[in-house]
This record gives structure tokens, sequence and C-alpha cells, in this order.
């Protein structure tokens, strides 16, 4: 049975054509790999801008941040502060109805009589389930109440945070830019490599 990569055989494509196609079950084209047989391999790859956005968006933020004023940075602690505690509030909120609805639900489960010995797996199956979720889904344990910082503090650990991700996304660019280089290498020795072909992938 012909596979994606062998079918087009039987149509008389050449050496090339075919070393091209399977050439998508690898790294260098492995994303290209669901796209039509025909679709063009392309000369070069260029890598994605995310990081680079990200490293204008954070350069950019530092910047406003090293201008602000100690009243400027007092007011943004409390606005972060202020949006951080109505997050927890809503999600003890949320926890304490569903945990409501879960011991509703699980109080049925344990009123139920099975109809048959056969059904107390099923019924202890159904116990097991609900009981797990609880644990899982209604521990408020290890929510971390907000605490209101002092301005000083607050730009001090937000800025050593904006640093920190600006390396990160400066190391993943690097990365990116390798990656890309190496795909690109990679399908052009591939096609240096092939004989050359009047209609090439």
């Amino acid at each position: 049975m012909p596979t994606g990569y062998t079918a087009a055989i039987k149509d008389g494509i050449t050496f090339r054509q075919f070393a091209l196609n399977c050439a998508r079950a690898f790294g260098a084209l492995v994303t290209m790999r669901d796209e039509p047989n025909d679709a063009p391999i392309p000369e070069s790859f260029q890598p994605s801008d995310y990081h680079i956005k990200r490293i204008a968006e954070i350069e950019k933020e530092l910047n406003d941040l090293r201008t602000l004023t100690d009243s400027e940075a007092e007011a943004r602690a409390r606005l972060e502060y202020d949006e951080e505690l109505k997050r927890y509030e809503k999600a003890l909120e949320e926890a304490f109805e569903l945990k409501e609805k879960y011991l509703d639900m699980l109080k049925q489960v344990k009123a139920w009589q099975e109809p048959t010995p056969e059904h107390k797996e099923y019924k202890n199956f159904m116990i097991k389930q609900i009981e797990e979720s609880i644990d899982f889904d209604c521990d408020t344990e290890y929510y971390t109440t907000p605490k209101l910082k002092s301005g000083g503090v607050w730009l001090s650990e937000r800025l050593a945070g904006l640093v920190k991700d600006l390396e990160y996304h400066k190391e993943k660019n690097l990365k990116e830019v390798e990656r890309a280089t190496g795909r690109t290498e990679w399908v052009n020795a591939l096609r240096s490599s092939l004989p050359s072909a009047q209609h090439s992938v």
C-alpha cells in the first residue's frame, strides 16, 4: 500500500522530487509534513519574531518603569495589589462554590441504593472520583493571600523580573535564529546533493 510519500512514484516523479517530499518528515521540514506534497519548500527559513517582539515590549516597560516617581510607583503597587486581591477572592469563591456542588453530588451518590451487589464497585468508583476532585480542585490551603508592597519594593521586584525575562527572550531568540539558519543549511545541502531537475519541488 503506498504511503503519502510513495503514492506519487506511480505517476513517475523523479528521485529529486521523491527525496524532497520525504524530507518533510525530518527536523528541518517537519512543520511541512501535513502540507500538500506540491507545496514549495522555501529557499530559506526565517526565525519567528515572537521573541524579538517580547524583547521590544520588555525594553519599553523597563524604560517606562525607570522614569516612575515614588508616588507613581506607590500607585502602581496599589493597583497591582488590588487586581491580585480580586483574583484571589474570585478563586476562593469559585473553589468554595465548586466544593458545595461536589459535596451535594457526593451526598446523592452515597444516598443512592445500588440495584445489585455488582453495582457496589461502581458506586465506590463514583465516590472516589468526587472525593479526589474535591482534594484536587477545592484545596485552598496553597492559595497565597496577596500582600501590599511599598512602591520601592514593588518597583525593585518588577524591574528584576523584567531583566530576567529580557535575558530569557534574548537567549531564546538566539536559539530561534540558529534553528532557522540550521534548517536553511540542511535544506540547501540536501538540494545541492540531489540531481538537478527542471521541475524541482
